[in-house]
């Protein structure tokens, strides 16, 4: 009896500590998010990614190279399962790209003005959420974006974004960026 009561009471700390750290409760202004921002520098790297369709539950994978390139934006070289590359200039690819130029730029004026913004630290990096402004043109189309990074030696580096759309998909990209 007395394991259960443990276990039982260890299950629940665990799942308070979980709630304790959502980002999602930690909300920030513009300058301070800002503030907290590290330093970002172009880069290349490899990508995984997964796109979970809600209409019919099937994840759908893929990868190749990510590029991003400070004052320009991202750029999504597919290399399987069909090769192709994406740039994240147009449509709705232009938010996603908007809003990590804005964040590696360190100018979160456009975020500020189309998101409310969430940031946390973490042991291993932060985290950087937004979620679409109830007034703005983005409410309706996407929940929240999560950006996941950490900084070594005072550079900043994305390891994951996941962009979650209201109606269409969830999806989660996993950079390998070192």
């Amino acid at each position: 009896m007395k394991k259960t009561a443990f276990f039982v009471l260890l299950c629940l700390l665990s799942c308070v500590e979980a709630g304790a750290h959502d980002v999602f409760s930690y909300k920030v202004t513009a300058d301070s998010a800002a503030k907290n921002a590290p330093v970002f520098e172009s880069t290349s790297c490899k990508f995984s990614q997964e796109k979970l369709m809600k209409s019919s539950n099937v994840t759908l994978k893929s990868g190749g190279n990510f590029k991003f390139i400070k004052d320009k934006g991202v750029i999504f070289e597919t290399t399987y399962p069909i090769q192709s590359t994406a740039s994240y200039t147009s449509g709705q690819n232009k938010v996603v790209n908007k809003v990590i130029k804005s964040i590696t730029n360190n100018d979160y004026s456009y975020l500020e003005k189309n998101f409310d913004l969430y940031h946390m630290n973490t042991k291993t990096g932060w985290i950087l959420a937004l979620t679409p402004k109830a007034e703005g043109q983005l409410q309706g189309e996407m929940k929240n974006i999560q950006i996941f990074g950490s900084t070594t030696n005072g550079k900043g580096r994305i390891n994951k974004i996941i962009i979650d759309a209201t109606s269409i998909k969830t999806t989660q990209t996993f950079t390998d960026c070192k």
